[in-house]
């Protein structure tokens, strides 16, 4: 699996008929009558890409445990947030829990309510063991207004995977450590070599707009009295703001000078081919975009016998520069008690460190290091350069890194809009102007600017 290959930033789906046939949670088990009664069977909505397959093909351990059955619906990544929004606005008992991007909470919360997880945490009668929220990355993006309302499914950030053979053949004796650099080293090694020194999403349909706000969050300076990191304290967008103009700048010199051929067309998947197969020196994308592949790369391909380095850029000043954006596990507020019970006991489940240990072995994912006890296993076969970029990249998170409201994504429409006009050459402060007056006309809207 891939953060970036969820459609982070806001993909989609309609509700399907026959979700009924999947059984609606909302009345199935007990009835709920004590706080901690659980329901003898409940339906989890998720994602059918790599880890969340892994899990739904693995609950037997969970259903001998606890006694209580998971019916688990698997719904395509590409429509799995438009699906999941129709049913909070009809206020849907079909599921007992959910996953989503924790940069949606407003939206989730304001459109489903909310169920708050700290009485849970403190109920040691529902406790499963090996479950721990100590040392727990991510516990800020599940937090709206002071309240727990979600538990991590894994570790999201940035990263920069480099070809050594291809620096070295451009002269450059270590990787980059600023953006600065970035943007050199790409230029000497497409002049250099002749192969394009940099990739990263540049597709709407990609959702370009996750890696952009990766990138972005450096050059704009940490401010904890900001609504958002592209929000000010006013709730006025800050695309314009001259952190915003000096990111845009860099970008559309990336994707413009040193990019492979049709980058305003590349998704996730496209760049990181360019990268396996050697035709781009630089690869930025998400830590969860990075696999086996990269790690271990098979002899006779392009990253044989080490060839692949990982590289964190460091945050330019003392504050933090990553708005991290994983996917959360959440509970419907509208089944019954017991079926919430349930779901709480499964979101234990998942995220203990038994599972999660046993299920980043199987898929050579540390992404899912989602506790510091886990993360601070070695893997097999994963580099310690992936792995330290990691452990930068989350001790870095932004706290509230995306604004508390409803309307931010559609906030980020003309934003989007922005980043394929910066790839197809438009100034960088008449895109990032467009993007900002949209963002600001979206909250004036919302009643916030005043």
């Amino acid at each position: 699996m891939r953060l970036s290959r969820l459609a982070a930033a806001g993909a989609a789906a309609c509700l399907v008929a026959g979700i009924a046939a999947c059984g609606s949670s909302g009345s199935s088990g007990s009835s709920g009558s004590s706080s901690n009664t659980t329901a003898s069977s409940i339906t989890i909505w998720g994602s059918n890409v790599e880890f969340w397959a892994y899990q739904a093909a693995h609950l037997s351990a969970f259903e001998k445990e606890t006694g209580i059955k998971v019916n688990y619906v698997q719904i395509p990544q590409a429509t799995i947030l438009d699906k999941e929004a129709i049913a909070q606005r009809a206020k849907s008992s079909d599921f007992a829990m959910y996953e989503g991007p924790t940069s949606l909470i407003s939206q989730d919360i304001g459109l489903l309510g909310g169920v708050g997880l700290q009485p849970f945490v403190s109920n040691k009668k529902l406790a499963l063991t090996g479950f721990s929220t100590n040392g727990m990355g991510e516990l800020g993006d599940c937090t709206l207004n002071g309240t727990l309302y979600c538990l991590p499914v894994f570790v999201d950030g940035s990263v920069i995977a480099y070809n050594k053979n291809l620096l070295s053949k451009a002269g450059i004796s270590t990787p980059p450590a600023t953006w600065a650099q970035v943007v050199t080293d790409a230029d000497q090694i497409t002049q250099k070599t002749g192969t394009p020194g940099f990739c990263t999403r540049g597709s709407e349909a990609g959702a370009a707009i996750a890696t952009a706000h990766f990138m972005e969050a450096y050059y704009i300076p940490y401010n904890a009295k900001n609504k958002g990191f592209t929000v000010g304290p006013d709730w006025k967008s800050l695309d314009d703001s001259p952190g915003a103009l000096a990111w845009a700048k860099d970008f559309q010199h990336l994707m413009t000078k040193d990019a492979p051929k049709g980058v305003g067309a590349f998704t996730q998947e496209n760049c990181e081919q360019a990268f396996d197969q050697g035709k781009t020196a630089m690869y930025y994308d998400a830590l969860t975009s990075m696999d086996a592949n990269e790690f271990t790369p098979k002899a006779g391909t392009a990253l044989a016998g080490g060839a692949v380095g990982f590289d964190e850029l460091k945050c330019p000043t003392s504050s933090p520069c990553m708005p991290l954006g994983p996917w959360g596990m959440f509970i419907n507020p509208h089944v019954s008690k017991a079926q919430q019970n349930a779901a709480w006991k499964y979101m234990e489940y998942l995220d203990s460190t038994g599972f999660l240990t046993q299920e980043i072995k199987a898929l050579d994912f540390p992404g899912l290091a989602v506790t510091k006890t886990v993360a601070a296993e070695h893997f097999a076969g994963v580099p310690d350069s992936f792995l330290q970029a990691e452990a930068y990249a989350e001790s870095e998170a932004e706290p509230n890194a995306f604004p508390p409201t409803t309307a931010f994504n559609q906030s980020q429409q003309d934003e989007e809009t922005a980043i394929s006009e910066l790839i197809s050459g438009t100034s960088p402060s008449k895109a990032e102007a467009f993007a900002a007056n949209g963002a600001n006309q979206v909250f004036q809207q919302a009643g916030l600017i005043k």
